[in-house]
């Protein structure tokens, strides 16, 4: 259900609101809508406008902070920590709401510490004003689809295997004994059953209370490597037709939260469905933790069961992410927000001539060859296209082409490519990711 306070924000390390010395006192523009950019055009000798298309200028979020402290000396501490973390900045960093499920890209351009000495004893005061030139509201989550492309030349073989035997990092995946270590969050209840499983006897149970955002279970926090790859996987079955995620959330070397990245799949009610994706680490993540997740605020009746529930280090010679069997090339992305959101693509090879189709809409299509163990990386909105995620390779994108764009609700996409000679079997992987994009 969703909640009008606020709760907790994070700005960098600090959390201000409930459970922190920042309470939040006051809040605006994030609810607003920022100022409309119109294209409209004087109707020469007759009344009104022609009006074009509006567009919306930045958003501006000013927050009031009252700060508490137990003494002067540690009111003087909350002030330099905050002076210290709203420092000038050269790049968008994300504001993230975190009762909200919002996260803004913002900079500080204003912040006002006033110093009252007759009250100043160990409550005090603050404004910031965060300028978001970029004014979508973003989830929090960042969700991910793959599939493989669709090439009549190479053929496909199936059951196609997935790769369960890589070393496993974290703890009890199958739930065989014990529940330990997972836990249950966000207003859920977590059960061990042995009349529901995938494989073995036994599979761990998640019952939202209808109310909670998000009903999940976490593992421990496993630690990783910044810029290495590591892959969620997991069997899930709901007993609703619906989303479901397999989350990773990121974390600092001090704990604090980073970010979510999110493998989020709608499903028939009672079929279990591999999720499986590759994502990599953060340059500030030191802990990642897996999190099969029942999104949003589903309704006590999405009984979610989760089976073999495994984070891996993604191992490039024999651990691929593939699509559905029976929707070969193809996948559906979800955007549970009000406002069109970028994708940005990231294809790899081996595959010569990729085309992206957004089905009903147009082909986004390039003249290039990939090589296996090459990508390329598209961001749908600045229309850069990367070799290597760093090389320049815009002038690869075909005259006409449409760029994908995810209306709110479902998108389907289609992936095809060619064969290259001698990679029969090798199969070109598109994987699109996104987040939840409002205004």
């Amino acid at each position: 259900m969703a909640q009008q306070r606020f709760g907790r924000i994070q700005w960098g390390d600090l959390v201000f609101g409930p459970g922190s010395p920042y309470s939040v006192t006051a809040l605006e523009g994030l609810d607003d809508m920022p100022e409309v950019r119109a294209e409209d055009v004087d109707r020469p000798g007759q009344h009104g406008d022609y009006t074009g298309p509006d567009y919306t200028g930045p958003r501006v979020i000013p927050i009031k902070l009252g700060l508490r402290a137990d003494s002067p000396d540690g009111l003087r501490d909350l002030s330099l920590a905050l002076r210290n973390a709203t420092q000038p900045q050269r790049q968008p960093l994300p504001l993230r709401f975190l009762d909200q499920n919002i996260l803004v890209w913002a900079k500080v351009r204003k912040r006002s510490i006033p110093y009252d000495a007759e009250y100043l004893w160990r409550i005090g005061d603050a404004a910031l004003e965060f300028y978001c030139a970029d004014p979508y509201l973003y989830g929090l989550a960042e969700k991910s689809a793959s599939t493989t492309a669709y090439s009549p030349s190479a053929g496909r073989t199936y059951p196609l295997v997935y790769g369960l035997t890589a070393s496993i990092l974290n703890s009890n995946p199958d739930f065989e004994t014990t529940l330990a270590p997972w836990t249950a969050i966000g207003g859920a209840t977590l059960t061990r059953v042995d009349t529901i499983a995938q494989t073995g006897n036994w599979s761990a149970q998640i019952t939202p209370d209808g109310v909670g955002p998000n009903p999940r279970m976490e593992s421990e926090r496993i630690p990783v490597t910044p810029g290495v790859t590591y892959r969620a996987l997991g069997y899930m079955r709901c007993a609703i037709a619906r989303q479901i995620a397999l989350n990773i959330n990121w974390y600092s070397a001090a704990g604090t939260y980073l970010s979510t990245s999110s493998n989020t799949m709608s499903v028939a009610a009672n079929t279990w469905t591999l999720l499986s994706s590759g994502f990599t680490a953060p340059g500030d993540a030191a802990f990642a933790q897996l999190a099969p997740t029942v999104p949003n605020t589903p309704p006590a009746t999405a009984v979610t069961n989760v089976d073999e529930a495994r984070l891996e280090r993604d191992i490039s010679s024999g651990f691929r992410s593939y699509g559905s069997a029976g929707t070969s090339g193809r996948l559906t992305a979800v955007n549970a927000g009000a406002s069109p959101a970028y994708p940005v693509l990231r294809l790899d090879g081996p595959v010569a001539n990729p085309a992206i189709e957004q089905i009903g809409g147009g082909i986004l299509s390039l003249d290039a060859t990939l090589q296996a163990g090459e990508y390329l990386i598209i961001d749908t909105r600045s229309r850069a296209v990367l070799l290597m995620g760093s090389s320049p390779r815009r002038t690869w994108v075909r005259g006409g082409s449409a760029w994908p764009l995810l209306q709110p609700g479902s998108t389907e996409l289609a992936y095809r490519g060619s064969a290259l000679p001698g990679a029969a079997g090798q199969q070109s992987l598109l994987t699109v990711t996104w987040r939840d994009t409002s205004l």
